[in-house]
């Protein structure tokens, strides 16, 4: 079998929710429905809140990883899903996390990138 290149995309997200930005348990909600509606196999995360306000989460998985970082005092993340394709094809299940990324944040400009590895 021939590997194929997974999608990896990058984001930096602009919201004024700085509730979502501030704290990470709204976002683990989001992640973990995630995870379970694409039928990822999740393999551990760690999160950390900063007591200043902020968050960095990074959600292993085996397909690869989601990871996400506030910084409520510029009204952004910055925020990757890569899955690999070595089992299946993932790039419209990657596509469609980044959607929902960027909808869970109510974004309201970003910037991305996309990247084939």
């Amino acid at each position: 079998m021939e590997y194929q290149p997974g999608l990896h995309l990058l984001a930096t997200l602009y919201t004024q929710r700085q509730d979502l930005l501030n704290e990470s348990s709204s976002w683990q909600q989001f992640i973990d429905e995630q995870v379970k509606e694409y039928d990822l196999r999740s393999v551990g995360h760690c999160t950390h809140n900063f007591p200043e306000g902020g968050f960095t989460a990074v959600h292993c998985l085996t397909e690869s990883h989601i990871s996400v970082h506030t910084w409520p005092e510029y009204g952004l993340c910055t925020c990757d899903v890569f899955l690999s394709n070595f089992r299946k094809n993932n790039d419209v299940i990657t596509e469609s996390i980044m959607q929902n990324i960027i909808a869970f944040f109510e974004t309201t400009r970003h910037e991305s990138h996309m990247l084939r590895r």
